[in-house]
This record gives structure tokens, sequence and C-alpha cells, in this order.
């Protein structure tokens, strides 16, 4: 299948909802679909991002996890499913779902995950391999967002995620998106059913302190020591790609065995 591209709405496609704006339909390549994003994002204020991995379990999962997190509490679904009233809602829960994640005694600090949220040295040569071939996020089609928010949390504020018991939470997701942003100059790409891309605003020359960037990864999934963090500090060093895992089993998606 040739990649095509689908500008939303259009007749018999809506998207996820009012924020939805393309489609991206048979990318061959992680690299031609960012660059199709980039071409369709260009020119819209807010914050773009993408869809990425799994684009139903990213829906279902999504749902559950702004209900178990309260972040669309106080919302009813409107008996009028009107156009006009299902952009008014989708609207009020994206508001509300910002207001949330702002909530200061909501914030997380992203060190504690790895006490929270232990992994396996497995789950570091997942990061490795998704990262070396960020193919594997490919989906049939992917959706193209675009909030009317600049800040890093409209991105979970639009699609939370993490509503398993061992995933981040949508709260731990923001911190680390915050974190790589503040700290590394990293912007979020993409969320999806397992995964979370970021890409670098830096070019390759001032991306320079590797090691300073790689000590949050590590505090933040262990294992500090494993051999993957080495290599997957080169292919870091090499691109303006960041993709990690913020499910219990992200490493699926590449065939490890973690147990």
């Amino acid at each position: 299948m040739q990649q095509h591209t689908t500008e939303l709405p259009s007749e018999g496609h809506r998207g996820i909802d009012r924020y939805s704006i393309a489609l991206i339909v048979g990318a061959t390549s992680f690299a031609e679909l960012v660059t199709e994003y980039r071409r369709i994002s260009a020119t819209r204020p807010g914050r773009s991002f993408i869809t990425l991995d799994d684009l139903g379990q990213c829906r279902y999962t999504s749902g559950h996890a702004a209900n178990r997190h309260e972040l669309d509490d106080g919302i009813s679904y409107p008996d009028d499913d009107s156009p006009p009233a299902l952009e008014k809602y989708e609207a009020q829960v994206f508001g509300a779902a910002q207001r949330v994640l702002a909530d200061p005694q909501r914030t997380v600090d992203p060190k504690e995950l790895a006490s929270s949220h232990p992994t396996t040295a497995s789950h570091i040569d997942a990061l490795l391999v998704l990262n070396r071939n960020p193919d594997l996020l490919l989906d049939d089609v992917h959706v193209v967002q675009n909030v009317p928010s600049n800040d890093v949390s409209a991105v979970l504020a639009n699609i939370p995620n993490g509503y398993f018991e061992g995933d981040w939470t949508p709260f731990e997701c923001l911190a680390v998106t915050r974190l790589l942003a503040e700290r590394h100059g990293y912007e979020p790409l993409g969320v999806g059913a397992s995964t979370l891309a970021f890409l670098s605003t830096l070019d390759r020359t001032q991306r320079r302190d590797i090691v300073a960037l790689m000590k949050d990864p590590q505090q933040i999934y262990g294992h500090e020591t494993a051999q993957s963090w080495n290599e997957l500090a080169q292919v870091i060093s090499a691109s303006p790609l960041l993709i990690l895992g913020y499910t219990e089993d992200f490493a699926d998606l590449t065939g490890s065995d973690e147990s």
C-alpha cells in the first residue's frame, strides 16, 4: 500500500475527535511518517502530534485512563450527539483534562518511577530495539491531532494513557514529558498504546552531552549498568528521535521476553 493522507474532516472520516486534522495511511517507514506529519502540521497553531502503535488499543485505554484518573470528571456525554454537541463535549473534556493534569497536588517526581514501576533488563533491551528500529511502531493508520494549546501537557490531555496497574499514569507520563522538554529540548511527537515518542528541537551539534541526557532515563527505568544503555546512547546521539515505553509490557512490541 502506498502512503496517502486524508485531510480531516472528510466524507466518511472524522478521526478521533474535533482535534483530528489528518489520517496518514500506509506509511512504509517511520521517517516517512514523520516527514508527512511535519508537512501537515507545519503551519498549524497550537500543538500537533500523531498516534503511534496500535491506534485501536490506544483509543480504548485512553478512554479508560481518563475515567480512572478523573480527567473528565463532571462532564457527561451529550444526549444530543449532533456534530456541534459532540464538538462542544470534546472541547470540555480536553479543557478538564488539562486542568487536572496541571493540579500541583498531583504532580509526580519522575525519579520515583523506578521504585513504583520495577523493570527488568529486557525493558532496557527493548528501548534499544525500539529506538534503533522505530518502524516497529508503524500502524496501518496514524491520526494527526492538533490541539489549541502549546503546553506539552496538551498531548496527554487530548489522548491520556496509562490505564493498567503496571503502566505509568497520565501524571507520570506528563512528568517524564516535561522533564525531557525542559531539561533536554525534546518535544512530544506522539502517543501510542505502549509508547511515547519525542523529537529533539536541537540540532546534532547541540546534542553533545549525551551522558547527561542518558542519566534521566537510566534513573527512570533502572538497571544503570545494562550494556544496552551504552548502545542506546549511540543511537540517540545520531538521531533526533527518542522513544520510551510507558506500559508494563511495552517490550512485547519487540518480541522481547521479560520473564
